[in-house]
């Protein structure tokens, strides 16, 4: 699940990433940027023990710290960036993987909701998935959460409505999507936990238009880059 960044088409990657992003406000964790940006799955995967590390220690190139600069949008290399919806509380905090740390073998994003959000369209993923949904309170994550989040799981579009602190195991190649954070009645802590370097994603339903799906209930929808409405 890319939940995290968000239409004119542009001639070259950097390009096309601008444009959507300037069109919908990190996903997240959005699966369709990060498979736009994200390197060669081999290239990532290489393990860095040969490598040095900048300051000069054996280990240091394990570490990502955060540097304190200010987060800016499609970060894929700092911690915090600026999170592709306003429904998500800024700055968000993401790792993005081998992008970030080369050689690493998951991307993670955590992502505060504050109000409700849906987007996504069903697609698989080469490597398995887990989406977490907590309450954003501390110390008590559990019982903080409040709120009515839709999942579809499966080629049946199996419809799932999550209203608990929830974990959500999604082995790879099962097909997921649409997401709709339905109804948020206190913040939503989120994550998004990736076994692979880079979040890759394959679309699973041609043609399939989030403007004329039957979300069964409101959707405050966002979209990356899709048709707009005539």
């Amino acid at each position: 699940m890319g939940l995290d960044n968000n239409g004119k088409k542009g001639t070259t990657r950097r390009g096309f990433v601008k444009n959507i992003a300037a069109g919908a406000g990190s996903i997240a964790i959005a699966s369709a940027l990060q498979e736009a940006l994200a390197p060669n799955q081999s290239e990532l995967m290489a393990a860095p023990a040969d490598t040095q590390s900048t300051d000069g220690t054996r280990y240091g190139k394990f570490f990502l710290s955060d540097k304190g600069e200010p987060p800016k949008e499609m970060d894929f290399v700092g911690l915090n960036s600026i999170p592709p919806f306003p429904e998500i509380a800024s700055p968000q905090t993401y790792f993005r993987g081998a992008s970030a740390l080369p050689g690493a073998t998951a991307t993670i994003g955590w992502q505060v909701f504050t109000a409700p959000v849906c987007w996504e369209t069903p697609h698989i993923h080469k490597y398995d998935e887990f989406l977490i949904f907590l309450g954003a309170e501390l110390p008590d994550l559990c019982s903080s959460f409040d709120a009515e989040i839709d999942l579809w799981m499966g080629e049946e579009m199996e419809k799932h409505t999550i209203t608990s602190t929830t974990v959500v195991f999604i082995p790879k190649g099962v097909q997921h999507a649409p997401l709709n954070f339905r109804a948020i009645r206190k913040p939503v802590l989120f994550h998004a936990l990736y076994l692979g370097p880079s979040l890759d994603r394959e679309p699973r339903v041609p043609g399939f238009d989030l403007t004329t799906f039957d979300w069964g209930g409101p959707a405050n929808l966002k979209t990356f880059g899709a048709p707009k409405k005539k």
